[in-house]
């Protein structure tokens, strides 16, 4: 596989602007040389510990604001063109969008716009509402990946017409704010003209890329998948001789994740430090969606702040707290049950536990076996409070043979911990 083509090197990267006027954040991106403001004060973080959960039961634990930061959104990336980059026939999970972002290193919102053949005429037409309208301010990046001119090729059009058509659609989208990465075009069968007319489009692209895109995601200069009759070779077509299949759309991805991570994303001017309360803080770290992180010993409250700044400027600070609980819970059942078949019985429960656990169980589950051991009713609740006596009620059916019975109590806490001891007792049915 041939490495990806640069970011090209005439265009200024879009980078994080911070300036504070009358005291108020205001927060811009620099384009070209032009500050384009994007919202009048710092964004709302959501940091969180373990994606805001009350409680844990292990110290190391996972903080971050998935991508949610003082400073931008999760990027948005759109993709545009035909049924390639639809995922054609791939197995869920395993489009080409799919399977790229997989390798992107950043958190993005994704949306994609394609339509079969995709002709540039019907990309260009659309792209306002498609693509155009999905642009957002204040994220990471704005990237519209675009695959086109395969479907105008197989209806005859020249190449060079094509490229233009292209270059426009590409120029069109930047002008909306979007960085472009732009796809060459992979073989196909049908019509014989086309693959003449492919290679003399891909070699267009390949040398005007950088004057209307920011990227270019060469998947036909891999071997693999983007060579004369390769569309034949159903270790990575299927076989329409057409569409790749999930092996080639894992290819396609391997070439173009490494192109949309090379793109200048607002996160790569912007750092992170931590603390736990009273702690001291780390070294300024590059920006992460996610870290792991090790909370300070003991059970109960527990704080861990973070700092970001972005180019060494502004800092915002934010904090989450979590519970650490590490004590298992331990189950009771306190009394016998007796009851005629097909008659409402009660059988009753306590969940004990001990601070700083929370005032509620996670969840309970009571079995019920007959005299064999067998399995005969599953009793599942949600969100009861520990250290008072409960119960749970259900209709003996009448199919039950009478005799002696055993119902045991299972919990497990809000941090996740599982009874240390499972409370038992007898259900007589008569």
């Amino acid at each position: 596989m041939t490495s990806p083509a640069p970011i090209a090197p005439e265009h200024l990267p879009r980078t994080l602007a911070l300036v504070s006027l009358l005291g108020v954040l205001v927060l811009g991106v620099a384009v070209l040389g032009q500050t384009a403001l994007a919202s009048a004060a710092a964004l709302t973080p959501r940091f969180a510990i373990d994606g805001g959960r009350d409680w844990t039961n292990d110290r190391l634990v996972a903080i971050g604001d998935r991508g949610w930061s003082p400073f931008f959104e999760p990027g948005v990336v759109v993709w545009d063109g035909g049924s390639i980059i639809g995922g054609y026939k791939a197995s869920p999970g395993m489009e080409f969008p799919t399977q790229t972002l997989r390798l992107v290193s950043h958190p993005v919102t994704s949306f994609a716009s394609w339509s079969k053949a995709a002709p540039l005429a019907d990309m260009l037409g659309q792209a306002p509402l498609e693509v155009d309208a999905r642009y957002r301010a204040d994220a990471d990046a704005d990237v519209c990946v675009a695959m086109g001119g395969g479907g105008d090729l197989s209806l005859g059009r020249e190449p060079s017409l094509v490229h233009d058509d292209l270059a426009a659609y590409c120029l069109g989208r930047r002008a909306a704010g979007f960085q472009v990465v732009v796809l060459t075009l992979l073989p196909r069968r049908e019509p014989a003209e086309f693959e003449a007319a492919r290679q003399a489009l891909n070699e267009l692209v390949r040398a005007n890329w950088a004057s209307y895109a920011d990227g270019l995601a060469d998947i036909a200069a891999d071997v693999r998948v983007g060579e004369p009759f390769d569309d034949l070779d159903l270790k990575y077509y299927q076989s329409d001789a057409l569409h790749p299949n999930d092996a080639g759309y894992a290819v396609m991805a391997s070439v173009a994740a490494p192109v949309l991570n090379q793109l200048p994303w607002r996160s790569s001017d912007c750092e992170v430090r931590f603390r736990n309360s009273a702690g001291a803080w780390t070294e300024w770290l590059p920006y992460a969606a996610r870290f792991s992180w090790l909370l300070g010993r003991g059970d109960g409250s527990h704080t861990v702040a973070v700092e970001y700044r972005a180019g060494a400027g502004v800092t915002v600070g934010a904090a989450d707290r979590i519970g650490l609980d590490t004590v298992r819970p331990v189950t009771k059942a306190p009394a016998a049950a007796r009851v005629r078949r097909g008659r409402l019985v009660t059988l009753e429960y306590r969940i004990v536990d001990v601070a700083p656990c929370g005032p509620e169980a996670r969840s309970v589950t009571i079995k019920v076996r007959n005299g064999a051991g067998t399995l005969v009713k599953r009793i599942t609740l949600t969100r009861r409070r520990v250290n008072e006596r409960l119960g749970a009620s259900f209709t003996v059916p009448s199919t039950w043979r009478p005799g002696t019975y055993v119902y045991t109590v299972y919990a497990t806490d809000n941090a996740g911990n599982t009874q240390a001891k499972a409370g038992s007792n007898t259900l007589t049915v008569r």
